[in-house]
């Protein structure tokens, strides 16, 4: 998941309202969302290579989603995978904030992340990086693979279409038309996250197609009084390829 926008206790119908894009090399093998067959609590797309996800929800009011940190001076990859984090949070009873202090003792078995963990009680974000705990505040937040909140174009430009769409309408096909915004950023306005000129370009964009790699997924997640409204829409070669939405009952049942 490369970047991620939500309204957190600023709607009256929803205490928390997500739009993400996950952008992967199109080779990559992965799974649409679904209800995993092996754990019948969890709603998540699958990457088939590492068996994880990048974005979850289950029926007993939890939601996760990871982020890549971009800085090539980083490893990629470490002993447990980035995806394994969203999957243990939704099998744990611990809570976001226990979660996320546990994932602090255990930071370098994992290559650079941020995580987005909400129980409920909480809402909490940690970078590994940074190693940078905080329960989010409510309002309007966005992460790409930097960290919270970074004013990075595309991560401003999200954020202010979010708000502006949020305070007429919470429609999934309002929220799906924010994430396919391709307008790349202007030269001087870049990051400098340590990758070549040309690739930052490339990045810039909230949708992002090029080259055998981009946004493969769009996820709409909306909390309701009694669970979760969830809508994926899926891109081949950055076209589209088909929708999935599911209406979750929370049973807030131990898993």
């Amino acid at each position: 998941m490369c970047i991620i926008v939500l309204g957190y206790k600023v709607h009256p119908a929803h205490s928390l309202i997500v739009a993400a894009n996950r952008d992967e090399f199109y080779r990559r093998p992965a799974q649409a969302m679904q209800n995993w067959l092996d754990a019948p609590h969890i709603w998540a797309g699958r990457d088939l290579e590492k068996m994880g996800t990048w974005l979850a929800v289950s029926n007993n009011g939890r939601f996760a989603a990871v982020t890549n940190y971009r800085d090539p001076r980083l490893p990629l990859t470490g002993e447990k995978s980035r995806g394994e984090v969203p999957v243990d949070f939704m099998n744990t009873p611990l809570s976001a904030l226990q979660f996320a202090q546990q994932l602090q003792k255990e930071r370098h078995l994992y290559g650079a992340f941020n995580v987005l963990l909400y129980d409920e009680e909480n809402l909490v974000h940690y970078n590994t990086v940074m190693d940078e705990l905080m329960i989010v505040p409510p309002g309007i937040h966005c992460i790409s693979n930097a960290t919270l909140n970074t004013p990075w174009p595309k991560v401003m430009r999200l954020k202010n279409a979010f708000n502006e769409t949020i305070e007429t309408t919470t429609e999934d096909e309002a929220l799906f038309a924010i994430l396919k915004d391709t307008i790349r950023a202007e030269d001087r306005d870049l990051p400098a996250t340590g990758v070549p000129f040309e690739m930052e370009q490339k990045l810039s964009s909230i949708f992002i197609h090029f080259d055998g790699y981009g946004t493969r997924a769009s996820s709409i997640v909306k909390s309701t009084n009694n669970g979760w409204d969830i809508a994926e829409r899926s891109f081949i070669n950055g076209q589209f390829a088909g929708d999935v939405r599911f209406e979750i009952t929370k049973q807030h049942s131990e898993v």
